[in-house]
């Protein structure tokens, strides 16, 4: 069976039947809206088993699913529409996400610990053969390195030129997801109008869905990380209800396992560990207490500082702390 063109036709007739009034809007104002949220629940009760594919199949059915509203277009605008869904049921803990997941669409619940600025990636690259000038373009891997052609079909070449200025790009986003169940931690790959400048910060609560995938580290060994197909943003109110309950297992502030931390950090550490300062001192948590709280009273996750410079820390960084900010704030404000 062509799973591809069976895969097609169901979503002409999703689209047209579920969908044509969303469709409809986005390819008018296309390319300036270009993506169409679906909810899962609804293409799973449409076609159980395409829903199924979907989880298979990420990269084959979001293909079919975009080919499939090309087909529909009576504008006829070739609009390459990006298909996000959204309640995705295959929701797996950051924890449990590793090699039987690999090449499967997912969905999980993480906390942003890192955030890097939007760039440009290259998503075709052109290449001219530097024997024959022939071009050739090579579509891009959103992790990967560079691709270049191996060989010139035309003269044998394998020598080639990458031509810039002729490349499509994509605008590319790096975070960094935890979670308060585990220590792991996963890159999210973010591309195309996911990608914002102000939207992610560190210590949001997120469910990611999208394809779990890996690169080559060295060694043969390769690392994971998630190709994001669709962001919700939840409530962090809901979070925080959550966290509190773990309090009762792991101790609050009055505690007398949280009151031994304290006094062990800052005996162990002597001084302020920004300025210097023998006064004043304070226990601060590396991992943020709110977000962490199975490190709470971690001797391994505290650092003395004086009351001016825990201050000055969280006046900064807010209270989503991380090993990241810390090394940040000493780097600026800390004695040379």
């Amino acid at each position: 069976m062509n799973y591809n063109r069976t895969s097609i036709s169901i979503f002409e007739e999703f689209f047209a039947t579920s969908y044509k009034d969303d469709v409809f809007k986005i390819l008018e104002q296309y390319p300036d809206e270009r993506s169409l949220v679906v909810d899962y629940l609804a293409l799973e009760m449409f076609d159980p088993d395409l829903a199924d594919l979907l989880i298979d199949k990420p990269e084959e059915v979001i293909e079919a699913a975009q080919i499939a509203i090309k087909n529909i277009d009576p504008l006829v605008k070739d609009a390459d529409i990006n298909i996000r869904f959204k309640n995705l049921t295959n929701i797996i803990p950051l924890q449990n996400l590793h090699s039987k997941y690999v090449g499967s669409f997912v969905s999980f619940e993480g906390i942003i610990e890192d955030v890097n600025e939007p760039s440009a990636r290259l998503k075709t690259a052109v290449f001219e053969c530097r024997g024959c000038m022939r071009l050739h373009e090579i579509e891009q891997d959103e992790r990967a390195e560079i691709t270049e052609p191996t060989l010139c079909g035309e003269c044998g070449g394998r020598s080639f030129r990458l031509f810039k200025e002729t490349c499509t790009y994509v605008n590319n986003q790096r975070l960094i997801a935890g979670n308060h169940n585990t220590s792991r931690k996963i890159e999210v790959i973010l591309e195309d109008d996911l990608t914002s400048w102000d939207d992610y910060n560190i210590g949001q609560f997120i469910r990611f869905t999208g394809t779990l995938k890996t690169y080559y580290r060295k060694k043969g060994k390769f690392n994971f990380y998630v190709y994001c197909n669709h962001v919700e943003r939840l409530n962090e109110e809901e979070y925080i209800d959550d966290v509190e309950e773990i309090t009762k297992e792991y101790g609050d502030r009055d505690s007398p396992e949280y009151n031994a931390w304290r006094s062990e950090v800052i005996h162990r550490d002597k001084v302020c560990q920004c300025c210097g300062s023998e006064k004043h001192a304070v226990a601060h948590h590396i991992f943020g207490y709110e977000y962490y709280p199975k490190y709470r009273v971690d001797p391994n996750n505290g650092i003395r500082l004086c009351k001016w410079c825990h201050g000055k820390y969280h006046s900064h960084y807010g209270q989503h702390a991380t090993p990241k900010t810390l090394i940040k704030f000493i780097k600026r404000f800390g004695v040379k």
